[in-house]
């Protein structure tokens, strides 16, 4: 929108919000640049659209921005897409909704469709796995100048990582909410597609988790799905008066374990998507805070787990989600938090 500000920094990544009539924002980091795309329904896209709405908000401790924007498709029941953008140092964590408010037949659902450019060198792609099953270790592939189909299925992946020729990485994952972008499968008739084709000079990620049958109904209601892109922030190694937080699971609900499809627990696997564990990280980090001290988390690998209680969906009794999406909220949380109380909050990898 004419005259409101369009950029917002970081440390060593750029976003440029409404950079041509067909893409949403360009997010580069180093050489590498993705450009974001909006909805599609059918033959009906967010560019096309009436932006309603495009509010950006900066914190003043400089520690995380974000951007709600809403537009509708003036066409048929015109559709309203609303999308809630934050960014941070290490993360870009997108919500977005479509509400479809009347009677409305489409051909398909298509969510932010990505293409990256860049010197790029490798890929990773990888699958979800089963609740209570392991994080999978990444894949890795040569990229070639000719393009080549890495991913294709009616399934979604759970992260892509792209590498560049400087060794710096993406990845562009599905947040919490599994169970969205996999619930074709339980409507009659409904179909999904998935895919990743890349080179070396570009990659583009589609993704239509909703196709229709001919005059299905999908109106009077909305669709929301969450993903993300995450790449290595600022790091530094701890050292001097750091202290590490830790909880111990031994003192919190067996519930905060991962639940798989089985009915079984995982005590080995914690699931930060639990609202007890998130209350007592939360918790720490306050009385971490009223001391001012200088805390760090050492990096574990995300869980998959399928206790619906975990999502405040108590009706349900199985909901595949996965904690990465909530672990970069409540480890930006930490920092801010930490940082307003003159303390400092990081995460160590091994």
């Amino acid at each position: 929108m004419e005259g409101e500000e369009k950029t917002i920094n970081g440390h060593n990544w750029f976003v440029e919000l409404d950079p041509s009539p067909d893409t949403l924002f360009k997010f580069e980091l180093g050489s590498t640049a993705v450009l974001i795309k909006g909805v599609s329904l059918g033959v009906f896209t967010e560019s096309n659209g009436i932006v309603k709405k495009q509010q950006l908000h900066h914190r003043a401790d400089g520690l995380g921005q974000d951007c709600h924007s809403e537009t509708v498709i003036p066409f048929g029941v015109e559709p309203l897409v609303r999308r809630d953008t934050e960014f941070s140092d290490g993360s870009l964590r997108v919500v977005t909704d479509i509400g479809i408010g009347g009677r409305a037949s489409y051909d398909d659902i298509e969510v932010d469709p990505l293409e990256i450019t860049g010197k790029l060198r490798r890929i990773a792609v990888a699958d979800i796995p089963e609740s209570g099953q392991p994080f999978p270790e990444p894949k890795w592939q040569e990229l070639t100048a000719a393009e080549t189909v890495f991913f294709s299925g009616d399934k979604p992946f759970l992260y892509c990582i792209v590498e560049d020729e400087q060794g710096k990485c993406l990845t562009i994952g599905c947040g919490d909410d599994l169970w969205r972008w996999s619930g074709a499968a339980e409507l009659e008739g409904v179909t999904a597609e998935f895919s990743i084709a890349a080179s070396t000079a570009g990659v583009a990620i589609r993704r239509k988790p909703y196709i229709f049958p001919k005059e299905y109904s999908c109106g009077n209601r909305s669709w929301r799905f969450k993903w993300f892109i995450g790449w290595c922030g600022e790091q530094s190694s701890v050292t001097g008066d750091w202290e590490e937080l830790k909880l111990d699971p031994a003192e919190l609900p067996e519930h905060i374990q991962a639940f798989d499809a089985d009915g079984k627990r995982h005590p080995e696997m914690i699931c930060k998507q639990a609202p007890a564990w998130r209350k007592a990280f939360k918790k720490a980090v306050r009385a971490a805070a009223a001391r001012g001290a200088k805390i760090y988390v050492k990096a574990d690998q995300p869980v998959f787990c399928g206790d619906a209680a975990h999502m405040d969906r108590n009706r349900k009794s199985f909901l595949p989600h996965c904690d990465m999406m909530i672990s970069l909220e409540l480890y930006q949380w930490a920092k801010q938090t930490m940082k307003a109380a003159n303390g400092d909050f990081k995460l160590e990898y091994e």
